[in-house]
């Protein structure tokens, strides 16, 4: 069946667990250059949090958890990279 305004597919690579026969139905977000007729692969971070706060650093939190950097703090995000 169709669902309206499914233009994709999307689908995990690890871990395992998520992946899906035949993907998850996905919708472009209309912002940007899509790459059309290519795959786009990048780390995927949650960021447990609304990211609302516009004066607070939210990169060095968040799952999958990093190694701390230099500064003692949770390393963060590595571009590039998807929330």
């Amino acid at each position: 069946f169709s669902i309206p305004g499914v233009t994709s597919k999307l689908n995990v690579q690890l871990p395992q667990e998520l992946r899906k026969d035949g993907g998850y139905d996905h919708r472009e977000a209309l912002f940007g250059l899509p790459p059309y007729g290519g795959s786009i692969q990048q780390n995927v971070y949650y960021a447990d949090s609304t990211m609302c706060d516009g004066n607070q650093d939210y990169s060095r939190g968040g799952y999958p958890t990093r190694d701390n950097d230099s500064t003692g703090q949770m390393a963060s995000w590595k571009a590039p990279f998807i929330l």
